[in-house]
């Protein structure tokens, strides 16, 4: 019980997003009815101190971290984390059945296969999801199988973050897969929209600075974890070589942006084609240039993500329901783009949504000031996720 009681003391445990661009810091108490949001606040990254999603600067980033904790009144002596990035693999993989105690022995061995790279330079994780109900196994020669989550991590990514607690006075209390913090954040505390998806398939579209993370989740359990190299930097570069300026600059006239501007004259141009046998546009001023070139590379990221909905759906039965993703969920301090959510709508034909941890019944934030909520909530996901965990786990524990 010493972790259970560590959420409710003064010295609690906090969750902590440690993104290339943002520190991102979250506090959370659980109630009776469900959670109270206690603090949350974020500061820049030390430049350059986060390469790849691998901490290589941890003395500058634990001293960033120690700030912002300082800085925003936090009382916390443990925290949780998460890493993610190309490097980590998490995916479903089918395996003989065999026990829980069997597969922890040979679970490197089995990792092998899916890494490129040595498998003693990487850390291991699984969770047995089910045994395989198929006809063709019936019988008694025919071997059972089963489902299991692999996830495999760079030994240095996990080892610097647990460095760079260390260094800030925290105890790493876990270090798990950003997608786990982030389907926690948006589902499992969230009765209302698991209810409302009704056990259908969905999809996550993080979009940090660095990279895109796109996850889907069925039956409670992660189809497909990728990572898109096309995200908020690539975004400022495009914005930074239209108009010669530096990147702060460019940082600031992205956020101005507009992306159903191109939805309204997409409409327009359709008009005008009809009543007069050629379109017209407004094209000429440097604010529409930017945005056609933002359009391009947002345009490359939504044909990933289709291809990526379309590669699951091979995977089922023609027809399938279960093959069927209707839902997207945009997260990540790069989905703040304007009208992005209605713009991926219309290309991708789907249900388009920013996620939001706090849409959510069962979370007080009534002394959260609203502006700083609405500034905020988008890029906490995976913050909120982290901050849970281990509150979350003892729930699960008594509830079994």
């Amino acid at each position: 019980m010493a972790r259970w009681k560590g959420v409710f003391n003064k010295q609690g445990i906090i969750g902590l997003d440690l993104g290339s661009y943002t520190l991102k810091a979250v506090q959370v108490e659980p109630t009776r009815s469900g959670w109270r949001l206690v603090q949350l606040a974020q500061c820049p990254t030390p430049a350059d101190a986060i390469r790849d999603g691998v901490i290589v600067q941890p003395e500058e980033v634990a001293a960033a971290i120690k700030r912002l904790l300082r800085d925003n009144a936090f009382r916390a002596s443990s925290a949780v984390t998460a890493i993610a990035g190309a490097a980590v693999i998490v995916r479903q993989v089918t395996l003989p059945k065999m026990t829980e105690t069997m597969l922890r022995k040979t679970i490197r061995y089995e990792a092998s296969k899916y890494v490129s790279t040595s498998i003693e330079d990487s850390y291991v994780g699984f969770q047995i999801l089910g045994d395989i109900e198929d006809a063709q196994q019936e019988g008694e020669n025919v071997e059972k199988q089963m489902q299991v989550l692999l996830v495999v991590a760079p030994r240095e990514m996990v080892d610097a973050q647990i460095r760079t607690l260390e260094l800030a006075g925290l105890e790493a209390l876990a270090i798990e897969v950003e997608a786990f913090a982030l389907y926690r954040a948006l589902f499992e505390i969230n009765r209302v929209t698991r209810s409302r998806l009704e056990g259908r398939p969905a999809a996550i579209m993080d979009i940090g600075a660095a990279y895109t993370n796109l996850y889907i989740v069925s039956n409670d359990s992660f189809f497909l974890t990728r990572t898109i190299p096309i995200a908020g930097d690539a975004f400022t570069q495009t914005v930074q070589a239209m108009l010669h300026s530096n990147w702060s600059e460019a940082e600031r006239f992205k956020r101005t942006v507009d992306f159903r501007q191109l939805l309204k004259r997409r409409s327009t141009r359709s008009r005008a084609t009809t009543a007069e046998g050629e379109s017209t546009t407004d094209a000429g001023d440097g604010e529409e240039a930017v945005l056609k070139a933002m359009q391009a590379q947002v345009d490359e990221l939504l044909r990933e993500v289709r291809r990526s909905l379309h590669y699951y759906q091979s995977q089922f039965p023609e027809g399938s329901s279960q093959g069927q993703v209707t839902n997207l969920i945009i997260t990540g301090g790069s989905s703040q783009l304007g009208g992005l959510a209605e713009y991926a709508s219309a290309r991708l034909g789907l249900e388009v949504e920013m996620g939001d941890p706090f849409n959510n019944p069962d979370f007080d934030t009534a002394h959260i000031p609203a502006e700083a909520l609405e500034m905020f909530t988008p890029v906490l996901g995976i913050a909120v996720g982290l901050a849970v965990r281990e509150a979350f786990a003892e729930r699960q524990r008594h509830a079994a």
